[in-house]
């Protein structure tokens, strides 16, 4: 696979729990996926993270008023490289039926109305889904959903490339890096699209480092 690297942060409080949870066997055949809902941000002039956040906590509170629970979400803000955006918004979902599920909720709460567009108050996004699932998970890595450092791959697979040698690319990088101790606190997740475009990336790495 050819890949260009995107590093990015990952803070706030907001959390990797679903993915870890299914990385914690080191089995030989893949993980079952879970579905990432991402929007890939630009700010609007003279918006940033702070306002970011006020129309993230409205959106919790107008939740709690509908009786709705909301899928763990993360926020990645660029630190170098890779596309030209200041932030990508994660939520991770167990299924596309959890997935299709919340969004209907979502659509059918009045408390919720006005929430995206507080968002789109904010910052400029493109919306995309992919299935995810973990890699490599290091025996010292946390789940404590704090800050963490992300450098995110956007791979583009070879030509006759199957699914099966995706499996054994992933297997050998979870052999390769459980032998190394630097990486006993950091974790490894790959996500394929499903929403792609024309200039979509095939799959992507993201190595997630305290």
């Amino acid at each position: 696979m050819t890949r260009n690297n995107f590093i990015t942060q990952s803070s706030h409080a907001l959390t990797f729990a679903l993915l870890l949870s299914f990385g914690a066997a080191q089995a030989e055949e893949a993980s079952p996926p879970v579905l990432l809902e991402s929007f890939a941000c630009s700010y609007h002039d003279g918006k940033d993270r702070d306002d970011l956040l006020v129309a993230r906590d409205y959106m919790v509170k107008q939740a709690a008023k509908a009786e709705m629970s909301l899928a763990p979400s993360y926020v990645w803000h660029r630190y170098k490289g890779g596309p030209d955006l200041d932030h990508v918004w994660f939520s991770v979902h167990e299924s596309l039926a959890t997935f299709a599920a919340q969004s209907e909720a979502f659509g059918a709460a009045p408390e919720m109305a006005d929430v995206e567009a507080r968002f789109e108050s904010v910052a400029e996004c493109d919306s995309n889904i992919a299935m995810a699932r973990p890699v490599f998970q290091g025996s010292e890595a946390a789940n404590d959903g704090g800050t963490a450092f992300i450098a995110s791959n956007a791979c583009m697979v070879h030509p006759g490339t199957s699914p099966a040698d995706l499996i054994d690319l992933e297997n050998h990088i979870r052999d390769v890096l459980g032998g190394i101790s630097e990486y006993n606190a950091s974790s490894v997740f790959m996500a394929t699209p499903m929403t792609a475009g024309p200039d979509s990336a095939d799959a992507y790495l993201f190595l997630v480092h305290p």
